[in-house]
C-alpha cells in the first residue's frame, strides 16, 4: 500500500471532528486521519441538531440521506424550510459510518497542547506525556479549546501587542440554560390540547394583555388574544417574557425543554459555578411562576414528569481574527462556540467540515501547501460563522425583549411587538435558501491558484 498523502490530527471527536473526517474520508482515500477523543467512547450529549437546507446539502454530499432513512428519521420536503432535527448521538454514529480504513478513532487520549516542528510537521502532546506528529492538526475541541488556547498563546509571544491572549478562553454569554426532557405521553394525558405536544414553534410573550406572537418559517407574523392559540403551520415554540423565554421542541416520546434565563448585561461577568450542573426541578420552575398562565402551563406541569433537569451556563467564543496558523486550525465551536437561539451551532461545525474536508482532499492539496489549504478554509468560513453567531446573538436579544434597536414599552400594543417578528423570521430566512454548494464554489476557486 503507498503511504499517505499525509496525515491528518483532529483533536475532538464530536460533530465537528467525526464530520471532517467523514468529508476527508468520502473526498479521498489516500489521506491518513487520527481522531483524537478525551472521552473513553465517542458520545455526545445536548439538545438535538437542527439540520437546516444549507447544512442539509453538505450531508447529502457524503451520502447520509440514506442513514436517514434507516433510521426512520422524516426527510426534508421542498417547500418547507424548517430544520431536521437529529438526536446528538444518532447523529455521531451516521457520521462515523461514513469513515473508512485510512480513519483511525484513538479514544481516552487528551490532547493538552501542541509545537510546530522545524521540519514543517506538528508535534501533539497528550495528558499522558505520550506524543503524536501530524502534518496538520485541527482542533475540533469544542469551547474548551487547548488548541484555540495554544494557538493564540503562541501568536501572543510573536506579537505581544495585539492582544491575542484575550481569545483564549471563552466567556460567559450571560445566559443559564436549564435543560430537561418530559414523557409526552403523561404529557397528552394531563393536556392533550397543550402546544408543546405538537412541532416545534416559536411563540414569544409579553405582559398580561398579549399572548403570543406566532411566527413561522415562511415568515408570516399572526398576533391571536390572551389564550387562543392557532396551532396550524407553526414550526417552533418559544416562550418569552423580560429577560427569559422557554424553548420545547417534541422528539418521539419526549418533549426537550429548554428555559433560558438571561442576566442583563451579564456577557463577559466571570461565572464561578460549574458550568453544567443537575439541579431540583424547583429552581426551573420558580424562574417562571408568575408568567402568563399559558405560558406556567407548559412549564409547570413538568414536575411531575421532567427528567433530570441540568443548569448550563452558555459560554461563548469571541469573534476571532483568525482561526488558523501556520498549520493548525479551529473547528466548530472552538472557532466560533455561539448562542443557541437560532440552532445553527452544530450546522455551523458541519459547514466548516464541509469545506475543510474538501480542500484537504483536494488533488492539489499536499503536505507543503497545508498551510495554504487552511487559509482559503478561513477566508471562506470564518466571516460566514461569525455572521451566523451574531444573528444568534440578537435572536436572543430579540426573545427576551431587551434588543437595543427594538425597545419594548411596558404597556406595548401588539403593533409594538410586530416589529419583534418580523426581525425573527428574517434572522432565519438565509437558514433555508441553502448556499453550501456556492461556499464550495468559492474555496475550489481559490484552491485552483495554489
Amino acid at each position: 500500500m503507498a503511504p499517505p498523502r499525509f496525515r491528518v490530527a483532529i483533536s475532538g471527536g464530536g460533530i465537528g471532528g467525526l464530520a471532517l473526517a467523514a468529508f476527508i474520508c468520502f473526498h479521498s482515500n489516500d489521506i491518513a486521519v487520527d481522531i483524537y477523543e478525551t472521552k473513553h467512547e465517542i458520545s455526545s450529549i445536548g439538545a438535538g441538531i437542527a439540520i437546516w437546507k444549507r447544512t442539509w446539502q453538505t450531508l447529502q454530499d457524503i451520502g447520509l440521506e440514506e442513514e436517514v432513512k434507516k433510521r426512520n428519521l422524516p426527510l426534508p420536503k421542498d417547500g418547507e424550510d424548517g430544520p431536521l432535527t437529529i438526536p446528538r448521538p444518532m447523529l455521531l454514529d451516521m457520521l462515523k459510518s461514513r469513515l473508512s480504513s485510512v480513519c483511525a478513532i484513538h479514544t481516552s487520549i487528551h490532547v493538552i497542547s501542541y509545537e510546530e516542528m522545524s521540519e514543517g510537521g506538528i508535534l501533539i502532546k497528550m495528558k499522558d506525556g505520550s506524543t503524536r506528529t501530524a502534518d496538520i492538526l485541527i482542533g475540533c475541541d469544542g469551547v474548551h479549546s487547548v488548541t484555540r488556547a495554544t494557538l493564540f498563546k503562541n501568536l501572543a509571544k510573536v506579537s505581544p501587542s495585539q492582544g491575542y491572549e484575550k481569545f483564549c478562553e471563552p466567556k460567559w454569554s450571560g445566559t443559564l440554560a436549564y435543560r430537561g426532557m418530559a414523557d409526552r405521553n403523561k404529557l397528552r394525558q394531563q393536556n392533550p390540547k397543550s402546544p408543546a405536544l405538537d412541532q416545534a414553534r416559536i411563540v414569544s410573550v409579553h405582559n398580561q394583555p398579549f399572548s403570543c406572537l406566532q411566527l413561522n418559517l415562511s415568515h408570516q407574523v399572526v398576533w391571536k388574544v390572551k389564550g387562543k392559540y392557532n396551532l396550524e403551520e407553526i414550526n417552533l415554540i418559544l416562550y418569552s417574557s423580560a429577560c427569559q423565554h422557554v424553548v420545547t421542541h417534541p422528539f418521539g416520546d419526549i418533549v426537550n425543554l429548554v428555559c433560558f434565563y438571561n442576566e442583563e448585561n451579564g456577557f463577559g461577568k466571570p461565572y464561578t459555578d460549574p458550568w453544567v450542573a443537575d439541579v431540583p426541578v424547583k429552581e426551573v420552575v420558580d424562574h417562571y411562576e408568575d408568567w402568563e398562565p399559558a405560558v406556567v402551563e407548559v412549564v409547570s406541569i413538568y414536575p411531575q414528569m421532567i427528567q433530570a433537569p441540568n443548569r448550563w451556563a452558555i459560554h461563548v467564543v469571541e469573534p476571532l481574527p483568525v482561526s488558523v496558523s501556520g498549520r493548525v486550525g479551529l473547528l466548530g465551536d472552538a472557532a466560533h462556540a455561539m448562542t443557541p437561539h437560532q440552532g445553527v451551532g452544530g450546522g455551523q461545525a458541519i459547514e466548516d467540515a464541509h469545506i475543510l474536508g474538501r480542500l484537504l482532499a483536494h488533488s492539489k492539496t499536499t503536505r507543503a501547501n497545508l498551510p495554504k489549504a487552511l487559509e482559503i478554509y478561513q477566508e471562506v468560513r470564518l466571516p460566514l460563522a461569525k455572521t451566523a453567531a451574531e444573528r444568534s446573538w440578537s435572536n436572543g436579544l430579540l426573545y427576551d425583549f431587551i434588543h437595543p434597536d427594538f425597545r419594548v414599552p411596558p404597556n406595548a400594543t401588539a403593533v409594538d411587538l410586530m416589529p419583534i417578528g418580523r426581525a425573527v423570521g428574517e434572522a432565519f430566512a438565509w437558514l433555508g435558501k441553502g448556499g453550501c454548494d456556492d461556499d464550495w464554489k468559492k474555496a475550489e476557486a481559490l484552491m485552483a491558484n495554489v
